[in-house]
């Protein structure tokens, strides 16, 4: 049973994290969520009415104001349960855990829930979709019988990056992020799918050296992250692996290839205002 609508948690942000915001507060239900806009601004407000104990994590977690509101009349209209996202016929990514438990035996496609929490990544934001594509592509020829292969997932956010690399068989695992909520969430992920292999712990990217290098590396992070912990990044893969990079909006993939021109440039997705791009790792570096 879904707890009452009394508060209202309130913030400011910059309108190019609006996707960003839209992903990260869906757990509180998309229908709760209202956005300003206010003509030639780059700012946006974000206005969530949900219950007081959400709106306290809320304000702990990322500021803003949290007040108690007046919620006599007013009624959210019912939410939508969207199907599973489906990547390239391979994964079948749920948020929602009725219908998962409903179709998980049948149909094309390896299943993972990955419900909708406090932990950025449920697969419909741009930069995680065109992720788990690219991550399906890079699997592919390494799932050879007997050939274990590794993936590192940096900022791992909900897990569902590792989480789809062990689920596509992937045998070492390991994502990190940050934020220590992510890396519960993540672990609490791993064990509601039965995925014991992915481990998570929680790291700094610009202080932190991977232990040791990975077929796949994966890192859905802001671009100035990204460039930042380049060196690190480009370390962590082996001879021949591939990194997949995404958090880039389209007008700064260039820049981002520029700080990763060392390795080889195999293909950009773009969805709206962001990129993914997957590169190989040609030579030592």
């Amino acid at each position: 049973m879904a707890s009452p609508i009394t508060h209202l948690w309130s913030r400011l942000s910059s309108v190019k994290w609006e996707d960003t915001w839209v992903e990260r507060l869906r757990f509180a239900g998309e229908q709760n969520l209202v956005i300003k806009k206010f003509p030639a601004s780059r700012s946006i407000k974000l206005d969530l009415y949900t219950d007081a104990s959400t709106a306290k994590k809320l304000q702990r977690a990322f500021g803003g104001s949290a007040r108690p509101f007046d919620a006599a009349g007013w009624q959210p209209p019912a939410p939508k349960i969207a199907d599973p996202l489906r990547i390239s016929g391979v994964l079948r990514v749920y948020r929602d855990k009725m219908l998962y438990a409903k179709e998980r035996s049948v149909g094309r496609g390896l299943p993972l829930l990955i419900p909708s929490g406090m932990a950025f990544g449920t697969g419909d934001h741009a930069t995680t979709a065109r992720c788990l594509q690219l991550l399906v592509e890079a699997a592919a020829p390494l799932c050879a019988p007997g050939k274990p292969w590794s993936v590192l997932d940096l900022g791992c956010g909900s897990g569902i990056l590792a989480l789809a690399a062990e689920t596509l068989g992937s045998k070492k695992v390991l994502g990190c992020d940050f934020d220590a909520a992510c890396v519960r969430i993540s672990r609490e992920n791993a064990q509601l799918n039965k995925l014991p292999l992915s481990r998570f712990l929680k790291a700094d990217v610009l202080h932190w050296r991977a232990p040791g290098s990975y077929d796949i590396v994966a890192a859905n992070l802001y671009s100035t992250i990204l460039t930042a912990a380049s060196t690190m990044i480009v370390h962590a893969i082996k001879p021949s692996g591939v990194l997949i990079l995404s958090g880039i909006l389209a007008v700064e993939e260039k820049a981002i290839l520029k700080t990763f021109s060392s390795l080889r440039h195999l293909k950009t997705l773009k969805r709206g205002k962001w990129a993914a791009v997957m590169l190989k790792k040609t030579k030592i570096v």
